[in-house]
């Protein structure tokens, strides 16, 4: 390996030369050099992946192995003038380009002349363009080109987000998928890295740099070279974290466990100490999301007993929703701290919102019961336990049963339960209840509709949310969880939504009276027919108000 020097970063010291020296892309690796090997390539190749992962490497020793003029087992010898020129940039016919500045059309018809010339020193030449997601109309230049390119010509085009590409381009050339590399993985190449330079560091260091970098070898690199230029001595833990403005993990699991357990001003307290020491709270709510996730994983018995996973795993969750609906780039008054404050303060919202409401509709059946118990004279022992509502429910399929009947109807309808006619009914009038009852345990499509205006006047006093629940419409209902449907178009708004749910999930529950969750849809979204009552025009007139002259009937949710 040629040495550069010492003032270069790390990671273009340590830059892979070889098929070899690839870290964690192996089924890409054992492809492309058996296909070098066997000489059936391809004149177009697409690398996917995260950023980091060795994409524009892999692009460099794919052009060095075409050319070599020593290959040993599919491998290029990095000796050879060839190998040599394209290592050291200085090889004419391999053409480095960034899409992301040259993406328009004449910027590819420039490249036309380059690809039909003939090779000057090598035998083949190659063309690398990254960030080939930002080229749009500069696609119909090379379309023609992809499909019938010359025989000396090799395109290898890099990006991150493939869904980008049109599929006729897709369709054009030979993918590879780069994954992103494990802690293990990137830890081992570190470990090398130190060795070959003569430091020494914890192996909670490594780790921590390992885990910080999400599977990118390029950004742990890059933090190692940052660390070793800040003094000589032996890499430490705490040592990365003050370089690196990291929050120590005792203080993360202290805030976390006052976002757990409902303590706002134990967190709020944290959140002076770490603005007074200049933390960079961004960073830490990237550490304490990462943190509840591992401890979530550990409450469902997966991994090493955990002291946080002992709160419970619904407590965990519903922590961890707050958290990761949080926008860190939010720029408004209060910014991101303002936003941990409002998370700290969410389980006594919640409890004060959503859930007295749904005690008080279980206790109207309890309340009523004593009544219905002394009006009917029954000689069955089991007259005294209509104090519990389970109670009438279980005496429904015995043939006295009807004395204990009416206590189910009782919520909603006010007669005396001394009649016996109401007794044939009950089985029906439950099923479409007028208004929110404690006999159900969520609300009905035909409810929620009806108090859709108020439920959108509500959602949307969050000036966040507000462009969300005017593009959302009602699909359906499934015992407590409430399906609102995106128009395809717009599935971009579901993704948005989806980390913003427990916002939606207040509103709809303030609203409606009871607890609901919300599952975000993209699909084909149909509107129910308002019933035609005096209240239909105004509810008509409000429906219009937010979505315009959309309201029609579709086609059923696929």
């Amino acid at each position: 390996m040629s040495s550069t020097p010492a003032h270069q970063a790390i990671y273009r010291r340590w830059r892979a030369q070889t098929f070899g020296q690839i870290v964690g892309q192996r089924p890409v690796v054992e492809t492309l050099r058996n296909g070098v090997r066997s000489g059936r390539t391809s004149h177009a190749y697409l690398f996917v992946g995260p950023r980091g992962t060795g994409k524009t490497s892999m692009a460099r020793i794919l052009a060095k192995a075409l050319n070599c003029s020593d290959l040993h087992d599919g491998e290029p010898c990095d000796k050879c003038p060839s190998c040599v020129a394209i290592r050291e940039g200085r090889a004419l016919d391999v053409m480095e380009m960034d899409a992301a500045s040259n993406n328009r059309v004449d910027d590819m018809r420039d490249l036309l002349p380059r690809i039909y010339t003939t090779p000057s020193d090598l035998r083949r030449k190659v063309f690398i363009i990254d960030e080939v997601q930002r080229i749009k109309e500069g696609w119909d230049v090379l379309l023609k080109t992809l499909e019938e390119p010359p025989d000396h010509a090799v395109f290898v085009f890099c990006t991150t987000d493939s869904t980008s590409i049109r599929p006729a381009v897709l369709s054009r050339v030979q993918r590879f998928d780069f994954r992103r590399m494990t802690v293990a993985e990137i830890a081992g190449k570190l470990r090398m890295i130190l060795d070959a330079d003569g430091r020494t560091a914890e192996p909670e260091a490594i780790d921590l740099i390992a885990r910080l970098a999400a599977g990118g070898m390029r950004d742990a690199e890059s933090m190692l070279d940052q660390l070793l230029g800040t003094d000589s001595v032996a890499l430490t833990a705490d040592r990365v974290r003050e370089v690196l403005g990291l929050v120590d993990e005792e203080t993360i699991e202290a805030f976390l466990r006052a976002l757990v357990s409902g303590d706002p001003m134990a967190g709020i307290e944290l959140l002076d100490d770490l603005e007074e020491r200049g933390r960079d709270l961004r960073a830490f709510t990237e550490q304490a999301i990462e943190r509840l996730r591992t401890a979530l994983v550990a409450s469902l018995g997966r991994g090493a007993p955990d002291g946080l996973a002992a709160t419970g795993p619904t407590q965990l969750a519903s922590a961890a929703r707050r958290l990761a609906s949080l926008d860190p780039t939010h720029p408004g008054p209060g910014g991101l701290r303002l936003q941990l404050e409002l998370a700290l303060l969410g389980p006594a919202d919640a409890g004060t919102s959503a859930m007295p409401p749904f005690p008080a509709a279980i206790e109207r059946p309890a309340a009523s019961t004593p009544a219905a118990a002394s009006a009917p004279s029954t000689p069955k022992p089991a007259a005294p336990k209509p104090a519990a509502p389970p109670a009438a429910a279980q005496s429904t399929p015995s043939e006295p049963a009807p004395a204990s009947r009416p206590a189910v109807s009782s919520p909603s309808t006010p007669r005396p339960t001394t009649t016996p006619q109401p007794a044939a009914t009950p089985t029906a009038t439950p099923a479409i209840p007028p208004a929110p009852a404690g006999t159900r345990t969520g609300p009905t499509l035909q409810l929620l509709l009806e108090r859709w205006a108020e439920i959108v006047e509500v959602v949307s006093k969050s000036p966040p949310t507000k462009p969300l629940i005017l593009a959302c419409r009602p699909v359906s209902v499934d015992g407590a969880v409430v399906t609102l449907g995106f128009p395809e178009a717009q599935s971009f708004f579901k993704d948005v939504a989806e980390r913003r749910r427990s916002i939606l999930e207040d509103g709809v529950s303030r609203v409606l009276g009871l607890p609901v969750s919300v599952r975000c849809v993209a699909a084909n979204v149909e509107v129910s027919p308002l019933p035609e009552d005096p209240d239909s025009t105004r509810l008509l007139t409000e429906f219009r108000r937010i979505y315009g002259e959309d309201v029609v009937d579709v086609g059923d949710v696929g």
